[in-house]
């Protein structure tokens, strides 16, 4: 998963009636060396990768552990597994309305899993399913 955000929150791509912004090359600069820290941490394939870009979610644990290790990284998520708001909302991309993605990530951000990475995985999905705009990388 290349985006910086979302996430992961980013993430979420391709839904009808979407709006699609795109990361500009710092931005996918920063997610690929994410990708390739968090899928080497988590061993999770790059079938399951691809999949995400396209906005199919896996349950498998090590995509779950990728999106722990991802947000992590970026700062989305704090050490305690906690959502960082500010840090979120600034990593979003221009054409991503941020009003929008506040109230979304309000509404996600205390979901709840049975570790950290299934609480991870759980922002990421609230947040696509929540949002009209995702980011396409």
């Amino acid at each position: 998963m290349k985006s910086v955000v979302l996430i992961c929150l980013a993430f979420a791509v391709f839904n009808c009636g979407a709006d699609n912004v795109h990361l500009n090359e710092d931005e996918r600069e920063k997610a690929n060396w994410y990708t390739a820290e968090c899928g080497v941490e988590t061993g999770v394939s790059t079938e399951v990768i691809n999949a995400a870009k396209i906005g199919k979610y896996s349950k498998d644990k090590a995509f779950k552990k990728f999106v722990l290790c991802f947000f992590k990284k970026s700062a989305i998520l704090n050490s305690d597994g906690t959502l960082n708001m500010v840090v979120a909302l600034a990593k979003l991309p221009s054409g991503v309305n941020k009003s929008e993605a506040q109230s979304v990530l309000e509404q996600c951000k205390n979901k709840t899993g049975q570790d950290a990475a299934d609480k991870a995985f759980a922002i990421l999905q609230c947040f696509h399913k929540g949002t009209k705009t995702h980011i396409l990388f």
